[in-house]
């Protein structure tokens, strides 16, 4: 009796231990992906300043065009890394309407806008380059750039040199309204999230140039000779070209010295003929119009007042013209040659 009870308690127990003994199962796994992007934060231009000296410590208030180097400087800050931007320029532009609101073109012209770029290649090697438009045919011209040199950085500045250009339009503010020129310094992301900040009321120097051609030769004429003589113009007169270069109105001007033939002279008078003895008169216009002609004299006198900016290669005027005078008396025969000055001025 009492085996068949402790047998019975013995199967008990083990039945009692199967059941509170956990079920065994087999382990497994799985995954998937996700993704999003981050836009970042667009850049701020903190600083956009035009210097006349590569320390850029200088500030310059006007320019001279083409005959001196400006350096632009362009601050910028980037949360997300330097090395994030895309392009950071400097767009220089001429603002002809008083308002300081006025915004950058986004095309260059040789008269009226520079757009300075530094465009920042991708990793692995993040390269920065630097261009000018307009490029090409134009005296606008980029000196030694200087970029941050940690695109790590959150904080940099790019340095723009450049030469404005020789056509760069005058700016003297004195203008109705007045006119200026503007800059603005501009950076955009890998994300096309961009800062920008203006710079205004920079002025631009008068800027002139001439080159003048060839030559006059009246050949043999008598003595008397009026300019309304039939021998007046010779055609060698259209000889002479007039190339002029101007970033504003100008004028052109004419004058002479006296005229000499081995050691016998002749005097620069302004008679029609001229009444003295040994005297020659010339009259000089930019087309073959005598009666628009003005007097040569030996001080500069306005021939044409009517020139406006030109194109950076200049407007040649190749029809002008001269016309001869000389005295009954007092030139001994002989071949006579002298100096004819053409002179630009700024109006």
């Amino acid at each position: 009796m009492l085996k068949t009870k402790l047998s019975t308690a013995i199967a008990l127990a083990a039945v009692l231990s199967l059941l509170l003994t956990p079920a065994a199962y087999a382990a497994g796994a799985g995954s998937t992906s996700g993704s999003f992007g981050a836009l970042g934060q667009a850049p701020t231009v903190t600083l956009i300043q035009i210097y006349s000296n590569s320390g850029c410590t200088i500030v310059a208030d006007s320019m001279d065009p083409y005959i001196t180097e400006y350096w632009c400087k362009v601050s910028v800050d980037s949360a997300n890394k330097l090395k994030h931007l895309n392009q950071v320029k400097a767009t220089l532009f001429y603002n002809n309407t008083g308002d300081n609101t006025t915004a950058a073109p986004g095309i260059s012209n040789t008269q009226t806008c520079a757009i300075l770029t530094c465009t920042i290649a991708g990793p692995p090697g993040y390269i920065q380059t630097f261009s000018i438009l307009p490029f090409g045919g134009t005296t606008w011209q980029l000196g030694t750039c200087t970029p941050p040199a940690d695109l790590n950085a959150n904080t940099g500045d790019w340095i723009f040199a450049f030469w404005p250009g020789k056509v760069a339009t005058e700016a003297t503010g004195l203008e109705s309204p007045p006119c200026f020129w503007d800059a603005q310094g501009l950076a955009t992301n890998r994300s096309s999230q961009t800062g920008e900040l203006y710079l205004r009321g920079k002025y631009m120097n008068c800027y002139s140039e001439i080159t003048v051609t060839g030559s006059v030769n009246w050949g043999d004429v008598p003595l008397g000779l009026t300019f309304e003589n039939v021998a007046n113009p010779q055609p060698a007169s259209d000889n002479i070209t007039i190339t002029y270069i101007a970033n504003g109105d100008y004028k052109s001007d004419i004058k002479s010295t006296n005229w000499e033939s081995g050691g016998d002279n002749v005097t620069l008078s302004t008679g029609n003929p001229p009444g003295g003895s040994g005297e020659f008169a010339l009259k000089a216009y930019s087309s073959d119009n005598l009666t628009a002609a003005v007097v040569v004299t030996t001080g500069y006198t306005p021939m044409d007042e009517t020139g406006t900016i030109t194109l950076d290669a200049g407007t040649p005027v190749s029809a002008n013209r001269l016309w001869l005078a000389l005295s009954t008396l007092g030139i001994l025969p002989g071949t006579y040659t002298g100096t004819i000055w053409y002179q630009i001025e700024c109006r």
